[in-house]
């Protein structure tokens, strides 16, 4: 069984507010398929399975709604993009103009039957959702060594401004030893008293 799978099916769980542990979903999967690699489509029915709905049925029930027969590139842009936007809603994901019109252009539509088109208008809403969870968890990395950077910089400065002010202070006291000891001399020679 492949860790990262296991974490996938954390992560698509997490987009629909269902929350396992890795131990949880990996107990699940070991009694269900063993210690088999799994397919994209053994992974999304887990998913479907552990959040408790039937988000690829319902995609393909409207899909069929949606999909004509005859999936050759005479569709628009619009079309295409119409497509996506109520699959993704069917999968209740919410997708800006923009991102819809990412995942068009980044699809290939030269498919000649409607299950294949179903099937990779599925996989780029799933592939768009794990990158933007990648990139969510790249710039909280990025975030955080951007902070400890800064927090080690400013512990530097006041380890130094400290050492500085130790330094300062030590130089004052040392100063004031030698200026005691200099009165000292001078008060024993007023009384001619030998140390």
């Amino acid at each position: 069984m492949n860790q990262n799978q296991i974490k996938v099916i954390q992560s698509r769980l997490k987009s629909r507010n269902k929350k396992f542990t890795l131990e949880q979903i990996r107990t699940y999967v070991l009694t269900n398929y063993h210690d088999e690699e799994l397919t994209e489509d053994q992974i999304l029915a887990i998913v479907d399975k552990l959040s408790g709905s039937d988000a690829r049925g319902l995609a393909n029930t409207a899909l069929s709604k949606i999909v004509p027969a005859d999936t050759s590139n005479d569709l628009s842009q619009v079309e295409r993009q119409g497509m996506i936007e109520q699959v993704a809603s069917t999968l209740e994901i919410d997708l800006s103009v923009e991102q819809v019109k990412r995942i068009s252009s980044d699809m290939d539509w030269a498919l000649s039957d409607r299950a294949a088109l179903k099937k990779q208008i599925c996989t780029a809403i799933i592939a768009w959702a794990d990158h933007k969870f990648n990139e969510d968890a790249t710039s909280t990395d990025e975030m955080m060594e951007e902070v400890e950077a800064h927090f080690l910089s400013r512990l530097k400065e006041n380890n130094q401004h400290f050492n500085r002010k130790v330094n300062e202070f030590s130089g004052e006291v040392s100063k004031a030893i030698n200026k005691f000891r200099t009165t000292e001399a001078e008060v024993l020679d007023l009384f001619k008293i030998s140390r």
